[in-house]
This record gives structure tokens, C-alpha cells and sequence, in this order.
């Protein structure tokens, strides 16, 4: 969190430069007056009245930050949103990137990773930018070079990148990254790797065959891979009311015949093997994703998993397991 001296003699503090919009984002003001808050962005804007307990004014401004992102078919970036703080006496005035997803306890922002490259589907590297930061890149035995890329949250398309790498690409950031967000428990949200070089190593993977997924994990970054399919999954239930009808033959007539809608749901296996602890923990994000899409034909449609318990097993190497369910066949109905 961040401070400031506000109405001369007291204190307001406020959300960092970087911030996630699930995780609370909390304005704290030191005043006896009503305070207005104002957040804006995209467009849109929104104000939030608050009055003073105990010369003390609390506001957390996440769910407004978290209804500025348009979920749809594209990649959800990070989003500058600006905040006025005001009463009868002063005003302040604040920006903040904000970005889907949250931080939790123990994990590290923007870290540097190892990413296998699945060059023959549509791939991007995320990687967060701060202002003034100097982002690098070079591909097999290349030297660097520098690239330019905007402040906050980006999603690069690798292969327009390097579209020539025949075994690795490296994208290496160099910048001061801002202070922790979490200044006490998750000191280590936000701190700079060795001397606040962040070096990325993606490996090229020509694989063509299998289910390809992307989603975005807790961080805003989104992730790929390329499964091994597995068993093929129909689930068949009954849908509407049942629909009686008399029928007779040459001898017989019947009650209680009846007809009823069917609907069915596909849910395909599929598996990543031998995959080390790394991976699994990239791997197991999925589970936490809302934003899941499957691509096929030139398209990304969106798909979700099977709910159930996954054992992380402490392992060098190990199986990666889901169930992926896809939308509901469409049937006729009576």
C-alpha cells in the first residue's frame, strides 16, 4: 500500500501502482468529513460516497476495478484505472494498473520461467511491463535485441517475435519492479530476482497432434498446452416433461406410453506425461480458471473441467490428469 499526507495533517492510503481486482483493494482515509470517491476507466466511471467513523473513512474499490474487464474471446490486459479521493477540505488524485486475477500467499509476480513453446498452435508469452523497463529478446545463438512494449500487461505473440527460432527464444526483462503490495506478509509480491533481471526461457515444441488449451491463471497470465487425448466420455440424461399418448394395435390398446427429451454432454480425457513439478504447478492453475478455451479449426471456443480432487504428488516426474467438458450437443426436443 502506498501513502500520502492528506487534509494537511492526516493520511490516506492507497492501492499500489500494481494491483490485482480480486484481491481487496482498500482506500483508508483519516478525516472527520464525507469523502467522494471517484474511479474511472474504459469509459466508465463510478462514485462512491462514504462518511467518517471514528475520524476514519474505509472503501475498497476491487469491485469496481474488477467491472471494467470485458470478458470475451479476447485477451484481457491489464487496465490503468484512475481514482479521485475528495472532501470539503483537499483532494487526491491516483492511478493504479489493475489486473485479473490475485496474489496469494507465498507466490511472486512476473517471476522468471520456463515456458515450452508450442509453435505450431497460436501462442503468447505473457509479461508485465513497468514504466521505464527495458524488455530484450534473442533466439537460439543470436545476440539480444531490444523491443519496445507499452507499460503494464502484455500478451506477445511469440512466433511474430522470433519467427525464425528453431530450438529456444529468451525474453529478458530489465527494471526496477514497484514495491510489494502486501508490504508485511507478501513482501515478496512484487521484489526484483537477483539485481531485477527477469529472464524467460522458452523452449520450442513442434508437436501437432492432441487437445490444445489456453486459460488465464490467478496472475493475468495466460497459459498454454498441448494434452495427450484420452477416453471419450457421453452422458445421457432425460430433459422436459414426460409426454403421454394412447397407442393401440390390432388387439391392444396401451396407457402409460410416453415420449421425453434427451440431452447429452461430451467430456473427453486428456493428460500431460511426465511432466516436472514446475509444469504440474503451471498445469494445476487450469483448476482455478474461469477462463478456459479449447482450439479447433482456426477457433477458440470456450470449455470448462470436471470438478473432483487432484493429487499433487511429490515427484521429479509425474502424470498431469483432467477432464475437459465440452458445450452440451444440441438435440431436438418435444
Amino acid at each position: 500500500m502506498r501513502t500520502a499526507i492528506f487534509e494537511n495533517n492526516h493520511q490516506i492510503r492507497y492501492p499500489d501502482a500494481v494491483c490485482f481486482c480480486f484481491n481487496p483493494q482498500e482506500i483508508t482515509v483519516q478525516t472527520n468529513n464525507t469523502v467522494t470517491i471517484s474511479i474511472a476507466a474504459n469509459g466508465k466511471k463510478y462514485t462512491d460516497v462514504r462518511s467518517s467513523y471514528s475520524g476514519k473513512v474505509y472503501a475498497d474499490i476491487s469491485c469496481y476495478m474488477r467491472s471494467f474487464f470485458s470478458v470475451d474471446t479476447s485477451l484481457l490486459q491489464s487496465i490503468r484505472v484512475s481514482v479521485t479521493v475528495s472532501t470539503s477540505v483537499d483532494n487526491f488524485s491516483f492511478t493504479t494498473d489493475s489486473i485479473w486475477g490475485a496474489i496469494n500467499i507465498g507466490e511472486v509476480f512476473n517471476a522468471p520461467r520456463v515456458v515450452r513453446w508450442f509453435r505450431k498452435f497460436p501462442f503468447t508469452f505473457s509479461l508485465f511491463v513497468a514504466e521505464g523497463a527495458t524488455v530484450r529478446f534473442r533466439y537460439d545463438q543470436n545476440r539480444y535485441v531490444t523491443k519496445n512494449l507499452s507499460a503494464g500487461l502484455n500478451h506477445i505473440n511469440v512466433a511474430g517475435l522470433v519467427p525464425s527460432a528453431k530450438d529456444f527464444a529468451v525474453i529478458r526483462l530489465d527494471e526496477d519492479l514497484p514495491a510489494s503490495t502486501f508490504e508485511y506478509t507478501f513482501d515478496n509480491t512484487f521484489a526484483p530476482i537477483g539485481d531485477g533481471t527477469v529472464i524467460n526461457r522458452l523452449v520450442v515444441d513442434s508437436s501437432e497432434c492432441g487437445i490444445y488449451l489456453r486459460w488465464i491463471d490467478r496472475h493475468g497470465f495466460y497459459q498454454y498446452w498441448l494434452f495427450q487425448i484420452g477416453d471419450n466420455i457421453l452422458q445421457v440424461s432425460t430433459n422436459g416433461e414426460l409426454l403421454y399418448q394412447t397407442f393401440s394395435d390390432n388387439k391392444y390398446a396401451y396407457y402409460g406410453v410416453s415420449r421425453q427429451s434427451k440431452k447429452m454432454q461430451k467430456s473427453i480425457k486428456a493428460c500431460a506425461t511426465l511432466i516436472d513439478q514446475d509444469t504440474f504447478d503451471m498445469l494445476s492453475t487450469l483448476h482455478t480458471s474461469p477462463l478456459i478455451d479449447l482450439y479447433h479449426e482456426g477457433e477458440w471456443f470456450p470449455v470448462r473441467l470436471a470438478t473432483g480432487t487432484m493429487s499433487h504428488l511429490r515427484k521429479p516426474l509425474q502424470d498431469f490428469e483432467i477432464e475437459i467438458i465440452l458445450p452440451e450437443t444440441i438435440s431436438q426436443s418435444l
